[in-house]
C-alpha cells in the first residue's frame, strides 16, 4: 500500500455527484468555460508531485471535442489497483485530504472531477461520452464511466493492454468544445489561459522541462505564433517536502485527520501515526506515548471493557483510542513539538531562490532580475479551545526586465510551486497598484512573479479563487 502518508483515505460517498454538472461545479468551484485550463493545471500539478523532470502538455481538436494530454517521465508506475481507487466514486478521496503540508494540487479528488466533467459535459451536449486513456510505462488503460441511475453508483469498465515501455505516465481526456466565440474551435482566450499556466509554472519550477503543443497546426496558429515550445531545463531536483506539524492544526482538524486514518487503516500503530508529524523521533514518541499519555490516562477515569486501565504503547493500534484519548494526544504533541525557526522556513517549506530565477532570466534572454524573499508566520486563535495555531509561510517576488519586447506588463501569481488560475491575491492587496507606486505601469515590459509557499492556506472557496486575509 506504500507509505502511510500516501494512503488514500475515505471521503464521503455521494452516488452520482461526480457526473452531475451542478455538483461538479460545487466540488471544483469552476465553470464549464474553465474546464480546459483546470484540467491542464491539475494534471501538471499531479506530474510535479512525482519525481518527473520532463512534462509534456498537448491540446488538439478531435471532432466535437478538445483533447488534453499530459505526460511525464515519473518513475512510479500506475497500477490497476491504484487506478481502481481513483475510480472509486463512492467512498475514496485523495491522500491530500486533511493533511496540512505544502502541496501543488487544487483538489484532493481532482482526477475524479475531471473524469466526471468529461462524461457530464458530453451527456449534456447530447454526445457519446468519450473514453479516458491512461498510459503508464508499458501498460495502457482505457476507461469508460457507466453511471447507474437506479443504484446511484458510477460503475467503470477498464480495459488493460500491454504495450512497449515508453517510460512515461500520461492522462488523456476529452471535453466538448466550449464555443465562447461562434466559429472558433479553439478560442484565443482558452489558449492564452493554458499557455499562461504552463509558462508561469515553469518559472517556479525551473529545473523541470515543460514542452507544450497547443492546437498546433490548427486555425489558432494564425492568431498566435507560440503554439509549440519548451520552458525550463530538466535536472535532478528534490521533491517537495512532505512535512506537517501538529502546531498547524486546530483540535477539530486533528481529530478529523485521526479518524480518517482509523476508518482507512484501524490497525495502524500509534507510533506510525505520530511519526507523520515533524520532530517526533522514535525516542520522543516513546516518551509521548508511554509516559505522558499513559500518565494522563491513569489520572483520569478511562476504563477499558474489562475494567482495567487501557495501557498505551507505541505499538498500540489507533482504533483503541477513545475521543478523550485523541484530545489528550493532541495536547501532548503540541506541548512537545518545536516550531520552525524563522531562519529555516525556506529550508523546510522550499523556495525557488534567486539562483534559479537567474536561470529563468538567462533562458528567456531578459535583461535583469530583482528578487526578494520574505519569511513570516501566520497566527490564528482557536477561541473555543484557547489555542494559538501558528504556521510558517514565505513570499518570493521576482521582477524581470524584458527589455524592449513591446508586450507590456505581465503579472503571474503562484502558490506552492504552481501557477494559480485566478487573481488570488486581490483580496489581500493589489499587485499592479503597488507596482504603479514604484513606476511600473501597464506599458512597462516587465514580468512579475509573486510566489507564496505555505502548508496551511485558507481559501475563499473550493475552486481556490482567492485567499482569506
Amino acid at each position: 500500500m506504500g507509505e502511510l502518508s500516501d494512503l488514500i483515505r475515505p471521503g464521503s460517498g455521494r452516488g452520482l455527484d461526480f457526473v452531475i454538472l451542478d455538483e461538479l461545479r460545487k466540488r471544483t468551484g469552476i465553470s464549464v468555460s474553465e474546464i480546459l485550463k483546470f484540467s491542464v493545471a491539475e494534471m501538471i500539478a499531479n506530474a510535479l508531485d512525482t519525481d518527473a523532470t520532463k512534462i509534456f502538455v498537448e491540446t488538439r481538436t478531435v471532432g466535437q471535442f478538445n483533447e488534453v494530454t499530459v505526460r511525464d517521465n515519473g518513475a512510479k508506475q500506475i497500477s490497476l489497483e491504484e487506478l481502481e481507487l481513483v475510480l472509486d466514486f463512492m467512498g475514496k478521496a485523495s491522500s491530500k485530504r486533511g493533511f496540512l503540508r505544502v502541496s501543488r494540487g487544487y483538489l484532493g479528488n481532482a482526477l475524479k472531477c475531471l473524469f466526471g466533467y468529461s462524461y457530464a459535459l458530453a451527456e449534456y451536449r447530447g454526445l457519446t461520452p468519450p473514453e479516458i486513456l491512461v498510459k503508464s510505462h508499458k501498460t495502457e488503460y482505457t476507461i469508460n464511466l457507466k453511471p447507474n441511475k437506479v443504484t446511484e453508483i458510477i460503475e467503470t469498465d477498464i480495459a488493460v493492454r500491454e504495450t512497449e515501455d515508453t517510460g512515461f505516465n500520461s492522462f488523456t481526456l476529452r471535453f466538448p468544445i466550449y464555443r465562447a466565440h461562434s466559429g472558433e474551435s479553439a478560442p484565443i482566450l482558452e489558449f492564452t489561459a493554458i499557455y499562461s499556466i504552463i509558462f508561469a509554472t515553469s518559472i517556479v519550477n525551473p529545473t523541470r522541462r515543460f514542452t507544450y503543443s497547443l492546437w498546433d497546426g490548427s486555425d489558432l496558429s494564425h492568431f498566435y505564433e507560440k503554439t509549440k515550445g519548451t520552458f525550463g531545463e530538466a535536472s535532478d531536483t528534490p521533491p517537495l517536502r512532505k512535512d506537517t506539524s501538529i502546531l498547524w492544526y486546530e483540535p477539530k482538524q486533528f481529530e478529523t485527520l485521526f479518524y480518517d486514518f482509523v476508518r482507512a487503516r484501524p490497525e495502524t500503530q500509534l507510533k506510525a501515526f505520530i511519526s507523520l508529524f515533524r520532530g517526533f523521533t522514535s525516542k520522543k514518541i516513546q516518551k509521548v506515548v508511554k509516559e505522558k499519555l499513559q500518565e494522563l490516562n491513569d489520572a483520569g477515569d478511562h476504563d477499558s471493557q474489562d475494567g482495567d486501565h487501557l495501557q498505551f504503547f507505541p505499538t498500540a493500534q489507533i482504533e483503541a483510542l477513545s475521543r478523550e484519548d485523541v484530545k489528550r494526544l493532541y495536547t501532548i504533541m503540541r506541548e512537545w513539538a518545536k516550531p520552525i525557526a524563522k531562519r529555516s522556513i525556506s529550508k523546510v517549506l522550499g523556495a525557488v531562490g534567486k539562483e534559479n530565477f537567474e536561470r529563468v532570466r538567462e533562458q528567456h534572454g531578459w535583461k535583469r532580475l530583482r528578487y526578494t524573499l520574505k519569511k513570516g508566520r501566520k497566527k490564528t486563535i482557536d477561541i473555543a479551545n484557547d489555542k494559538c495555531v501558528s504556521f510558517p509561510f514565505l513570499i518570493e517576488l521576482a521582477v524581470f526586465d524584458r527589455g524592449k519586447d513591446g508586450s507590456g506588463l505581465q503579472v503571474f501569481q503562484c502558490v506552492n510551486f504552481m501557477a494559480s488560475m485566478e487573481n488570488i491575491f486581490s483580496r489581500l492587496f493589489s499587485i499592479k497598484y503597488r507596482l504603479g507606486r514604484v513606476g511600473i505601469t501597464e506599458k512597462s515590459n516587465v514580468t512579475v512573479v509573486a510566489h507564496l509557499v505555505s502548508p496551511a492556506l485558507k481559501w475563499l472557496n473550493y475552486g481556490k479563487s482567492g485567499l482569506y486575509e
